[in-house]
C-alpha cells in the first residue's frame, strides 16, 4: 500500500537547514599532535633517509703529572641514527551521481564533497595522533607506521607500555651506545601514581636547566584526573594553558605542562574503560598493518585485570624531538584531486602525508600501568 502525506506535509514548505554542522562524535583532540606540528616540524626536502648525528662518548684526557706521555689515540665518539620516511593516506571516494545530481543546489542539506574532504583531514590528524604512541618496526607496523614513543623510549631490556622491548633504534643497537640511546620505561603494575614517581621520572630525563629538561607531559584523560585530584590541592600542580595556538588546558609541574589525550595509551583507547575500542584506532591499525593487527594493543595496560594509564615525560624541543614532514605540496598533507573511474561513475580523492618522528631517547621517559 503506498504512503500518503497529510495536508500539512503536502501544503507546508519543508524546513531545510542550508548550513548544518555535523557534530563530531568520533574524533579526539591530541595535544602532542598539535605540539609536533606547531613547534617540532622539520621540512623533509628529499633523500633516501633521515640522518641524525649524535655524540655517545668523550675524547680521551684527564689529569696528569709532569712528564706523563699522553694517550693521543683516535677514538670513535660520533654515530648516526637513520630513519625512513613513512607514508599515510586517507581516501575520499564518492559517486558522481551524489555530488553532481542529488546533493547540490542551495537547499542541499549537506555539501557532501566539502564535508567528506574536511573529514578526511580530521581522519588524517587522528591517524597521526594514534601512530605517535606506537612503534614502526614490529610485524605489521613497519609497513607504514612512524617510529613512535613505544619504540623510542626503551632500553632494549625493559618492556614498553605495549609489552615489547626494542634493542634497536634508528638502525643502531642500543647496547653498543649505552646509555646515550636508552630510556628505561617504568611499569607501575597497577600501583597508584605518586608525586615522587613523577618527580623522579622527570629527573630521569633531566640533563640540565633550560633546554635540557622536560617541558611536556602527556597522559590519558583518566590519568590527568588522577594527577589533578591527588596533587593540585597540594599546590604541586598549577593550571596553565599549553601554548600551541589551540589553548589546551594543562597543569604545570617543574615548568613542564601536563596535558591529556584520549589517544594516549590507556583504558579508553584499549576499550577497557568503555567496553568498545576506539573505532578510528581500529581502522588505522587494520589498514596500516594490512590486517596483521586488528585491535589496539593492550600490552601492559591491564595489570591484575584493572585498566591502567600511561604518562610520557618529554623534552619536546628540537633537536631532542623532531617531526619530519615532506615539503612536497601533495605529500606534505595535501590533497590529490578526484580521479574518475574509467569503467564507472566513482571518483576518488586522496589526502597524502609523508612523515616520521625522531627522538634522542635519554631526554624522555615513559611511565605506565597506574590505576589510580
Amino acid at each position: 500500500m503506498p504512503d500518503f502525506l497529510d495536508q500539512i506535509n503536502v501544503t507546508t514548505r519543508r524546513y531545510i537547514r542550508t548550513n548544518p554542522a555535523l557534530v563530531d562524535n568520533i574524533f579526539n583532540q591530541d595535544p602532542l599532535n598539535y605540539f609536533m606540528r606547531q613547534s617540532l616540524r622539520e621540512d623533509f626536502t628529499g633523500g633516501s633517509s633521515i640522518n641524525e648525528d649524535f655524540l655517545y662518548d668523550s675524547l680521551i684526557g684527564g689529569g696528569y703529572s709532569k712528564g706523563k706521555t699522553f694517550d693521543v689515540s683516535q677514538k670513535q665518539i660520533e654515530q648516526q641514527l637513520r630513519f625512513d620516511m613513512k607514508f599515510m593516506e586517507v581516501a575520499v571516494p564518492l559517486y558522481q551521481e551524489d555530488i553532481r545530481v542529488i546533493n547540490k543546489g542551495p537547499l542541499a542539506a549537506i555539501k557532501l564533497l566539502k564535508e567528506r574532504v574536511n573529514v578526511a583531514y580530521m581522519t588524517l590528524g587522528a591517524f597521526v595522533s594514534i601512530s605517535q604512541y606506537l612503534n614502526g618496526v614490529n610485524a605489521g607496523y613497519a609497513l607504514g607506521n612512524i617510529n613512535g614513543l613505544a619504540e623510542a623510549l626503551n632500553d632494549g631490556t625493559v618492556q614498553s607500555w605495549d609489552g615489547n622491548t626494542y634493542d634497536v633504534y634508528g638502525t643502531l643497537t642500543r647496547d653498543a651506545y649505552a646509555p646515550s640511546l636508552n630510556s628505561i620505561p617504568q611499569n607501575l603494575a597497577g600501583a597508584a601514581i605518586e608525586y615522587d614517581t613523577i618527580d623522579l621520572g622527570y629527573m630521569d630525563a633531566f640533563y640540565g636547566s633550560g633546554d635540557y629538561e622536560p617541558n611536556l607531559m602527556v597522559t590519558t584523560a583518566r590519568g590527568f584526573s588522577y594527577i589533578k585530584s591527588k596533587f593540585q590541592t597540594q599546590q604541586r600542580f598549577q593550571d596553565v594553558k599549553l601554548d600551541v595556538g589551540v589553548g589546551f588546558r594543562g597543569l604545570s609541574f617543574n615548568g613542564a605542562t601536563v596535558v591529556a589525550s584520549r589517544y594516549c595509551p590507556g583504558s579508553y583507547i584499549t576499550g577497557k574503560q568503555t567496553g568498545t575500542q576506539d573505532k578510528v584506532a581500529v581502522t588505522y591499525l587494520k589498514q596500516t598493518t594490512m590486517g596483521q593487527v586488528t585491535t589496539y594493543p593492550v600490552g601492559n595496560l591491564y595489570p591484575n585485570n584493572v585498566p591502567a594509564e600511561s604518562l610520557f615525560i618529554l623534552n619536546a624541543r628540537k633537536p631532542f624531538f623532531n617531526y619530519y614532514v615532506s615539503d612536497d605540496e601533495m605529500y606534505g598533507g595535501g590533497f590529490r584531486d578526484f580521479v574518475p573511474e574509467a569503467a564507472g561513475t566513482s571518483l576518488v580523492g586522496l589526502v597524502l602525508l609523508a612523515h616520521n618522528m625522531t627522538m634522542d631517547p635519554r631526554y624522555h621517559k615513559q611511565i605506565y600501568g597506574f590505576t589510580s
